[in-house]
């Protein structure tokens, strides 16, 4: 949400417009406020496997009753099988550890080591064959909980679409066997095969672990054999989809008979509206939702929350993100608490203090980053959640004190800079009354012309000036100590579209040095890279050089006959 609350062309506009110090905000929650108050935990541990440890013994108190151990790898390159996983966590009442490949990392052992201290008789089924969990890895595992008490099968072959539809049949084994259990007659689909996919399949693992409803994994434009043949056997009465088109097609959901597409714009999106359409089927009604932030501590985190009864939702780590935020805020009488997954590197003090009601840090957005400021500039402020009122000050004065809705961005127009920087401070409130205070402080910057660019050497960055406001700056690299770039004046009077797989990169910008009233040609230029690493390093042949992406959003901006200084 945008308002635009003042258009001002210059300072003494602003000025008349100042609210006077202790003008009162807005005294009660607006209806556009965005309200999270939530009970928060945090389970977490020093890495993927100790989070993994911290959550499983949250679940299990003690390791008391728990006679069945499920562990997979926690892997980036093996993530599909753990989230299929939850099933057989449902199946056995069991917690999830992870391994690596290789070995079985400390926490996870000292965990097994507890587990087999406090119970007569513990199975650990392995998932995913040799290529996640290697035979050393088992042969640990083995040493630990005892030889005969390590089961591999039906895994040691084919790949995460035969894994997740193995892990579907030993689901209905066990269900068949045990009286206390009813397999779901609900399949979950997600893609199994790409990264926007897992987050969707994590999403679907927490209510997997709730209701005994199988995951299987499709491709974007197919269905494998074994989630074909699975969906065949076990005739579900729905099959439902998370994820739009964008990872699992049209074409595909058409193929599986599909009942219902669960998704949303995003991750943040999707799990929401997995969250929802569980709730309102009555599969995960609990009070307590988890929330995660990095797919590794979601992996088990999503388990211990379907086990709970409750979602996972997804955020940013240092901000709760906006959907989410909206959701809870919505779901105000029926959700009430939370558990974050993950430490403090994963999900931010201050995302967690924002689920427990705190207003988000104002994010000062204008002026842009790097810390100089042009002549002029737009002041740019978004808030987050919890947020009712906004106070802007520049030093001590006081620019604005308006109520505003949560995740709403205030801006101020065209600026004046004071010649030696500005400071600014922004405050978000509510009327708890609780608040966040963000503060960044510009210098002015020097520059040639009201529309140039500034090549600072000393901090390799490239600063893009366009009418006497400082645009966007870039990281750089510049000449090597044989190969100075030279500190100069000069103009772009040539552009040039590049090879980019060439050392120039996709865009060139040929730079004219000044000679007396003259500009002359130079072998000198502002360009891409095909060595993306050397960026921050004296690298070139005096060139400049940029990211490929950054070239090509700089290069249709600026104007033949742009002056160009470079200095120390």
């Amino acid at each position: 949400m945008t308002r635009r609350l003042f258009a001002l062309a210059c300072a003494a506009a602003l000025a008349a417009m100042i609210l006077a110090p202790g003008t009162a905000a807005a005294a009660a929650w607006p209806d556009n406020a965005v309200k999270v108050v939530l009970d928060v935990e945090r389970l977490s541990g020093g890495n993927r496997f100790a989070t993994a440890v911290a959550i499983a013994a949250e679940s299990y108190p003690g390791w008391n009753g728990v006679d069945h151990v499920i562990v997979s790898s926690g892997e980036d390159r093996a993530m599909a099988d753990p989230m299929a996983a939850a099933g057989l966590c449902w199946a056995y009442d069991a917690p999830l550890l992870l391994v690596t490949r290789s070995g079985v990392p400390a926490p996870t052992r000292a965990a097994l080591a507890g587990i087999v201290k406090n119970n007569p008789r513990v199975t650990v089924t392995v998932v995913g064959g040799p290529t996640a969990v290697s035979s050393t890895c088992v042969r640990e595992l083995r040493a630990i909980v005892g030889s005969g008490n390590v089961v591999e099968q039906p895994w040691t072959t084919g790949n995460r679409h035969t894994t997740a539809a193995s892990i579907a049949r030993r689901m209905e084994v066990v269900a068949s066997a045990d009286a206390s259990l009813t397999l779901s007659s609900a399949v979950l689909v997600a893609n199994g095969t790409d990264a926007a996919g897992y987050v969707d399949a994590l999403a679907l693992s927490a209510v997997s672990a709730r209701i005994g409803a199988p995951i299987v994994f499709v491709e974007r434009t197919s269905v494998p054999a074994p989630t074909a043949a699975t969906i065949g056997r076990l005739k579900p009465d729905e099959v439902i989809v998370a994820g739009g088109t964008a990872v699992v097609s049209a074409a595909v959901y058409k193929a599986l008979g599909a009942d219902a597409r669960w998704h949303g714009a995003n991750r943040y999106a999707t799990a929401v509206a997995i969250a929802k359409n569980a709730r309102a089927k009555h599969w995960l009604e609990a009070e307590r939702v988890g929330v995660a932030a990095a797919v590794p501590d979601a992996l088990t985190g999503a388990t211990y929350a379907g086990k709970n009864g409750g979602a996972l939702l997804y955020t940013e780590r240092g901000r709760l993100s906006e959907l989410p935020a909206r959701y809870l805020d919505s779901a105000e009488a029926s959700v009430t608490a939370a558990t974050v997954f993950g430490g403090t590197s994963v999900v931010s003090e201050e995302t967690a203090a924002q689920l427990g009601g705190k207003p988000a840090a104002p994010v000062i957005v204008d002026p842009p980053t790097g810390g100089y400021v042009a002549k002029y500039s737009k002041v740019t402020v978004r808030v987050g959640v919890n947020t009712s009122a906004l106070q802007l000050y520049s030093g001590e004065s006081l620019l604005v004190d308006t109520a505003c809705g949560s995740y709403a961005t205030v801006s101020l127009d065209r600026m004046t800079m004071p010649a030696d920087g500005i400071s600014l401070k922004a405050v978000a409130s509510n009327p708890e009354p609780k608040t966040a205070t963000t503060s960044r402080t510009f210098k002015r910057l020097s520059y040639p012309a009201s529309t140039s660019i500034v090549i600072d050497k000393s901090d390799f960055r490239l600063y893009w000036v366009r009418a006497d406001e400082l645009v966007k700056t870039y990281p750089i690299a510049i000449g090597r100590a044989s190969m100075e770039t030279p500190v100069a004046l000069w103009k772009i009077l040539a552009k040039y579209k590049t090879d980019p797989a060439g050392v120039y990169g996709p865009r060139k910008m040929r730079l004219f040095r000044k000679s007396g009233d003259s500009w002359v040609y130079t072998a000198y230029g502002i360009h891409g890279t095909n060595e993306p690493w050397v960026i921050g390093t004296k690298a070139s042949h005096g060139c400049i050089r940029l990211y490929n992406a950054d070239i090509l959003e700089l290069y249709p901006q600026v104007p033949l006959g742009t002056v160009v200084q470079t200095r120390q």
